[in-house]
């Protein structure tokens, strides 16, 4: 009978344990989700960074921490006034270059103080350069001719074809002259001998 009852007791207190380990273990608000995602890997930086917990929060003792490579704490964020219980936002970012960041969360419960703490992280990239289009050569205008003053083209001047000069007494020079003197020279000579005869015979 003794028996029986120390092990009702100890039943009991095995219940009692356990129901006391499962509140303290729900006690806890962990990170259900996050933006950016936990690796997240962004070509522009992000505009603001949250997390989503598992459990309401404290609202003075809960906190997001943006972190860079170094530890440096480059901004931090709580639950919004008026938000959702279980999210906590960071709105006022820095303008981030290029690299990795860490964002650290501690959480307390509002409920029963229970504390947790987590990290989650993302990087930034330069995005890639656009490619730059090629500038294609234009044909070059063909070479217009310029307006006479009637408004009409004017063809280029053509130079008109030189006869070679003649030279002085050549052929087809002074032919009509030449072919007349010698007759009147032989004329002249026949009628002065003629004269000069007749002349002699009367003396």
């Amino acid at each position: 009978m003794h028996h029986r009852r120390a092990a009702a007791v100890a039943a009991g207190l095995s219940l009692v344990l356990a129901s006391l380990l499962a509140a303290a273990v729900g006690a806890h608000s962990d990170l259900v989700s996050s933006e950016p995602a936990d690796g997240a890997t962004l070509t522009a930086p992000p505009i603001e960074i949250s997390g989503e917990f598992s459990e309401p929060l404290d609202a003075t003792r809960s906190v997001l921490e943006l972190r860079a490579r170094d530890g440096t704490v480059l901004a931090t964020g709580r639950v919004p006034d008026g938000g959702l219980g279980t999210r906590m936002t960071i709105a006022d970012l820095p303008v981030l270059a290029p690299g990795a960041y860490e964002v650290r969360w501690t959480t307390v419960t509002a409920d029963d103080d229970g504390v947790e703490r987590g990290t989650f992280g993302f990087t930034v990239v330069a995005p890639a350069p656009s490619p730059t289009p090629r500038a294609e050569s234009s044909p070059s205008p063909a070479p217009t001719t310029p307006a006479s003053a009637s408004g009409a083209p004017t063809s280029a001047p053509t130079s008109a074809p030189t006869s070679a000069p003649t030279s002085p007494g050549g052929p087809g020079s002074g032919s009509t002259s030449g072919d007349l003197l010698v007759p009147l020279a032989v004329l002249a000579a026949i009628l002065v001998g003629g004269a000069a005869w007749l002349l002699r015979r009367r003396a």
